[in-house]
């Protein structure tokens, strides 16, 4: 742990070097600023530093050491809540997730094409199939929040592709290997082919299978990771280095690599056949999912109340007035719901 320096509490700090009012409002602001989710840290930044100026300008006096650390580390502090929480702010508490506006229905994009809307929540694609088209033609698949599709590809590889996720892929695989690009959030069952290795990329990694099944989360880095059901796979990091997966293990990308632990699938089973399933996880992370899925803003007013541990299941296909009174049975918290939020207390 980094050395911090230390001083005399008990030394006598001469009046003048004490802050003077205009400075004490500062250091005020800059301590009740720790609670606001979104401040302006640049802004904020500048006064100080032009306070340290005027200082330097005006008098001889130090600065007290106490005094700038405080204030420094107000500043790590509402940077850090910047960072874990929305980038929106909101009057009346934490905000972890925001509704977005976005397009409703499941869409299609082949090659250049304007994007269509698609009807079915089941597609196919390769011979046979009334999406066939092009070989070369690349297609994405986009679903907003609330809405899933299930996929199966040219090679007989099927995927569940879960709420505001896509789903990039050849209409007919073709060379050495097998290879999509995903965002968000899919389960993977991937045909068998050990001549053509299937090859999922993402932002923030790529994971290399010959026959396997597999979730694969990339909403942000902060939550990308694989979680292995059957089969194995390979894994390459942006820092190009590779791990090796074996069945129940997940793979969480964190600031050095991979953290690999050790997990049930039975989850994982779950999500795939329609369930928010939840299994000893923070309220925070619950929330956050059924923000997406139901696309409503999550405001946390109880702070204590996003690290409470939960086993919860809901079907996807249930109301959200439904979840929230099997919420509101749990003990520690409240759950309100309005138009446009979804309020923990």
């Amino acid at each position: 742990m980094e050395e911090i320096s230390t001083f005399d509490l008990n030394e006598t700090v001469p009046d003048s070097s004490l802050p003077n009012d205009t400075e004490q409002d500062l250091l005020h602001e800059f301590f009740l600023r720790r609670d606001n989710p979104c401040p302006n840290i640049d802004e904020e930044w500048q006064k100080f530093s032009q306070l340290i100026d005027n200082g330097k300008s005006s008098s001889r006096h130090y600065t007290p050491v106490w005094w700038l650390c405080g204030a420094v580390a107000a500043c790590l502090a509402v940077m850090f809540v910047m960072s874990y929480h929305s980038n929106i702010t909101h009057p009346s508490g934490k905000e972890v997730l925001a509704a977005i506006d976005n397009d409703s229905n499941v869409t299609m994009k082949r090659g250049d094409d304007e994007p269509l809307v698609v009807e079915e929540n089941v597609l196919a694609f390769g011979k046979g199939s009334s999406l066939h088209g092009n070989n070369n033609s690349k297609v994405v698949i986009k679903t907003p929040r609330g809405h899933e599709c299930e996929l199966t590809l040219s090679d007989g590889t099927t995927v569940w592709l879960n709420g505001e996720s896509s789903l990039e892929f050849p209409q007919s695989f073709t060379g050495k290997e097998r290879r999509v690009r995903m965002t968000g959030e899919a389960y993977f069952d991937v045909a068998k082919d050990a001549r053509h290795p299937f090859i999922v990329d993402n932002d923030f990694f790529s994971t290399r299978v010959l026959g396997t099944s597999f979730l694969m989360r990339a909403y942000s880095r902060n939550d990308a990771s694989v979680t292995l059901v059957e089969g194995s796979v390979n894994m390459q990091s942006d820092d190009y280095r590779e791990y090796r997966l074996q069945p129940g293990m997940m793979a969480q990308l964190g600031a050095n690599g991979f953290d690999i632990t050790s997990v049930d699938t039975y989850p994982v089973i779950q999500r795939r056949a329609g369930y928010l399933y939840f299994d000893n996880e923070p309220l925070l992370n619950i929330m956050v999912e059924l923000g997406r899925w139901y696309n409503k803003t999550v405001v946390f007013e109880n702070e204590a109340a996003m690290q409470i541990r939960l086993h919860f299941v809901a079907e996807r296909v249930q109301t959200i007035e439904e979840v929230v009174e099997a919420l509101n049975e749990m003990d520690g918290f409240v759950v309100e719901l309005s138009d446009a939020e979804i309020t923990v207390r």
